[in-house]
């Protein structure tokens, strides 16, 4: 009778049953502290469950210029357009939660009433790789300038509503895994007993979107400007070291409420952007336009510094990071001005774009380890 049930399990159910007997055996070795780490410079008490609150004070800030030459019989006019948002600074509170090496996070505004800016954060962090997923919503205003000819008092426009959306997936190997833990100065599932340090690399994939509420209009120009978006891809290579200041190991794990450790570190990745397209979003009389503008290979930059402090199942940690990408695009020649000039004006243009992203968050976490 056996063997006839056995003929009645389809190929797909016994497929299926494979593929879960797969996925949780390859669940639990994620999930199982790391045999090879050396005890006397790494120690892993904790590989459950975790819960967070923090508070991030955030600086972002997006810009865009355009040097640009205005080419007619007359001569040629060189003249710049700026449009910035304004210094985006803002209060976070958010709640983390996590498993094992995987963390979940969310965080919002407090000092924005409406429309306040919102952060998503997905970390993967085990003791030979760090895989992080970032995703963050700004709502601020914007100013634009306008100097035409260079040196002449800047044309500012009215201020416009604004929003800009940043989305970054990157990731980076950690050489030095067996005597160096990453995840022990900003997830604290593990301890670093004795100073050490590690060689880093990676990648990173970076795409930010600026819309413009209300379209921007540059003079007898008339360069109705509503967004841009950008496209990175990046690699690179660094370097991470955890100075441990003190430490005081706990007796067993039973005892783990002895545990003491405040541990500093340094984190430091220079990126080199092989990736790099814009495309720019502009009104003109007959219609919305974009075109593609393709940059050059830039170098770019992240860096972190972190201070923890783990007392049995608590862990405080405060960190610094600072994240920078530019963009600049090659000279571009684009078609007749005549629709934007006064009847009878035969002008041409060209221009480059240039373009950054920049950065900082300095914040405070408490967390608590099942």
């Amino acid at each position: 009778m056996a063997f006839f049930g056995a003929l009645l399990i389809s190929p797909a159910e016994v497929r299926a049953q494979d593929f879960k007997t797969w996925a949780l055996n390859m669940w639990n070795k994620l999930m199982q502290p790391d045999k090879n780490l050396e005890s006397t410079y790494v120690f892993q008490p904790f590989n459950g469950w975790n819960v967070s609150t923090t508070y991030q004070g955030r600086w972002d800030g997006v810009g865009l210029e355009i040097p640009m030459d205005i080419i007619t019989t007359a001569g040629t006019v060189q003249g710049t357009i700026h449009v910035n948002l304004v210094d985006n600074q803002s209060h976070h509170l958010g709640l983390r939660g996590g498993y094992g090496p995987l963390e979940l996070g969310f965080s919002i505004a407090v000092n924005k009433k409406e429309k306040p800016d919102r952060n998503l954060s997905f970390n993967w962090l085990s003791t030979r790789f760090s895989l992080q997923f970032y995703h963050t919503l700004i709502h601020d205003t914007a100013i634009s300038t306008a100097e035409f000819p260079i040196g002449s008092t800047p044309t500012r426009m009215p201020e416009a509503a604004s929003s800009a959306s940043i989305w970054r997936v990157g990731g980076f190997y950690i050489f030095n895994h067996k005597k160096f833990s990453y995840p022990s100065a900003y997830q604290g599932k593990m301890v670093q007993r004795r100073s050490a340090g590690s060689f880093l690399a990676g990648g990173e994939f970076h795409h930010s979107n600026l819309t413009l509420d209300k379209s921007k209009s540059f003079g007898s120009l008339n360069l109705n400007l509503n967004g841009y978006s950008t496209y990175k891809f990046s690699l690179g290579g660094g370097y991470s070291f955890n100075w441990v200041i003190y430490h005081r190991d706990a007796a067993s794990i039973k005892e783990i409420h002895d545990l003491r450790n405040l541990t500093l570190n340094i984190t430091a990745i220079p990126l080199l952007t092989i990736v790099n397209e814009m495309k720019m979003t502009h009104e003109t009389n007959t219609g919305e336009e974009k075109f593609q503008v393709h940059g050059g290979i830039q170098p770019n930059f992240l860096g972190r510094v972190g201070l923890c402090y783990a007392f049995g199942h608590f862990y405080i940690n405060c960190s610094f990071d600072f994240n920078y990408h530019r963009f600049q695009g090659k000279e571009l020649e684009q078609k007749s001005l005549r629709p934007y000039l006064e009847e009878g004006a035969d002008a041409i243009y060209r221009f480059k774009v240039l373009g950054y992203l920049a950065n900082w968050t300095g914040g405070v976490q408490l967390h608590y380890r099942f």
